[in-house]
């Protein structure tokens, strides 16, 4: 019976440092990283620059698979289905929270998904087509409350960063406006550059060109900071309503139960990118800011867009099919 204990102790402890050199020189192969949308956009664009630079930090290929669908939430529900070895990962944001106040997830994030490591802030702006008589926030408050329910505001879908800014808004400034629902941001695009559609709250990587190019209108920030391109444009929290903060902010996740090691090697990896600068100068260039933090940091702040989306939720009873 000794005799046997010892072996099984022995190969238990074999089996114990295979494991831990396995770990030690992660990754030995491929990697994929799913990014949520369709190639083109911000989060196609970021998922492809950190899967280069991190093929070229940790020496092995990371490649960036397009799984679109529900706002990101078909991807991260594939995410949460995969062997949790680090060779599957994805990009996240704060749909996530929101979604999961929603009941929209098929997945618990809490259960199902590792944070690893923050990535990059895109701060949406409010903007109106170019030729619009809308000149600042406070010209779109005043039509506003002359006319409840007239202006539109368009949006990605219902529940979308999009859709939640709006609500936000309004319900900040006591204003009525009609949401308008798209199947996408593309097709809300086209709308608002069509002046079909009043207003919207569009990502600054995605806007920004149109704006410059004079087809939109800027009237202000949506995030707590202005833009390092246009510090005249004040954001919307200067406007006259202290704490309105919406954001693209994109993180790193991974299965539940993916090794620690693992985990780490990957902030580590993501951090030391995340700081240099040429990533700095690529995130500035989509007029976002570079964010930091590992594991610990990426969760807080999933739990601080879940309390903060709740709050609003519940207050405006916002509800999806």
């Amino acid at each position: 019976m000794l005799s046997l204990l010892r072996i099984v102790v022995v190969i238990g402890l074999s089996l114990a440092a295979l494991y831990a050199q396995a770990q030690a020189v992660y990754p030995t192969r491929e990697i994929k990283l799913v990014a949520g949308f369709a190639a083109g956009g911000a989060t196609d664009t970021i998922a492809r620059y950190y899967a280069k630079k991190l093929s070229d930090k940790l020496g092995q290929t990371f490649i960036v698979e397009n799984r679109p669908g529900g706002g990101g939430i078909v991807s991260l529900n594939a995410l949460a289905q995969s062997t949790p070895d680090g060779y599957t990962l994805a990009l996240g944001s704060n749909p996530i929270a929101s979604n999961a106040v929603l009941n929209r997830n098929p997945y618990d994030w809490r259960r199902d998904l590792a944070p690893i490591a923050m990535l990059v802030s895109t701060p949406n702006v409010l903007v109106v087509p170019g030729n619009s008589p809308i000149n600042s926030v406070k010209d779109l408050i005043d039509a506003a409350k002359k006319s409840p329910g007239t202006l539109t505001f368009a949006s990605a879908g219902t529940g979308s960063t999009q859709h939640l800014a709006g609500e936000l808004f309004q319900y900040m400034a006591h204003v009525k406006m009609t949401h308008v629902p798209y199947r996408g941001g593309s097709q809300a695009l086209i709308d608002m550059l069509a002046a079909r559609v009043d207003l919207t709250f569009g990502s600054s990587a995605t806007m920004m060109p149109l704006v410059e190019s004079k087809k939109l209108k800027l009237l202000a920030i949506t995030g707590p900071y202005r833009l390092k391109q246009h510090p005249e444009v004040p954001t919307i929290a200067e406007s006259g309503f202290p704490g309105f903060d919406v954001q693209g902010d994109y993180f790193m996740v991974a299965p539940a139960n993916t090794p620690q090691a693992i985990q780490i090697t990957l902030a580590n990896a993501v951090d030391e990118i995340s700081h240099q600068t040429d990533t700095i100068a690529f995130i500035e260039g989509m007029h976002a800011r570079p964010l930091y933090g590992g594991p610990k940091e990426t969760k807080a702040f999933i739990e601080g867009e879940y309390t903060k989306w709740k709050a609003l939720i519940d207050a405006v009873g916002i509800k999806v099919d």
